[in-house]
């Protein structure tokens, strides 16, 4: 478990199904998301059953806990994939699946928490990410916490009716440890 001031980072549990079902079947979350589909309970059952061998090498999940007292309420979820021993990389990703806590720094701080595990804990030396270009506090909440902004995939994806650019993050060890400071 990884621990900031308002939040907690905790693994992966068979009963929050019923969270990730809520949050990646709603439209208003899932349109930042580069899931398009339905999530169904089976894939997420299979999903979590998965998490116990060896795709657990290569994929760090938790779910975002806000602390409220002697009580913890969960919030959404954050991770880091496709992780790679031999170059020592990742892939970034979070979402926040209650609405009602987007925009009160519960997400800067998980990622906040979940870089300096990456780099401190896991020995990476890079961790990318992307933002669909219409997706403006999450290209704010990368920029916040150091990722530097690497590129655009011009209209590769399509969201809402219409075309949007792919925004490319990465942030180096090096950086990490500069902007921590």
């Amino acid at each position: 478990m990884l621990k900031g001031k308002g939040i907690l980072l905790r693994p992966v549990r068979r009963s929050d199904i019923s969270y990730f079902l809520k949050w990646f079947n709603d439209p208003e979350v899932i349109q930042y998301l580069s899931m398009y589909l339905p999530m169904t309970e089976m894939a997420e059952e299979k999903y979590i059953e998965e998490l116990g061998t060896t795709r657990a090498e290569t994929v760090a999940p938790f779910v975002i806990e806000i602390i409220e007292g002697d009580s913890a309420k969960p919030i959404g979820t954050i991770g880091l994939n496709r992780i790679n021993n031999k170059d020592h990389n990742a892939m970034f990703g979070i979402a926040i699946g209650e609405k009602d806590y987007w925009s009160k720094g519960y997400g800067t701080e998980a990622t906040l928490l979940l870089i300096d595990y990456g780099f401190e804990q896991l020995n990476l030396h890079r961790i990318s990410s992307f933002a669909f270009s219409f997706n403006e506090r999450s290209i704010r909440l990368h920029k916040r916490v150091g990722f530097k902004e690497e590129g655009r995939q011009r209209e590769a994806v399509f969201k809402n009716g219409k075309y949007h650019d792919h925004v490319v993050f990465g942030i180096l060890r090096e950086e990490w440890s500069g902007h921590r400071k």
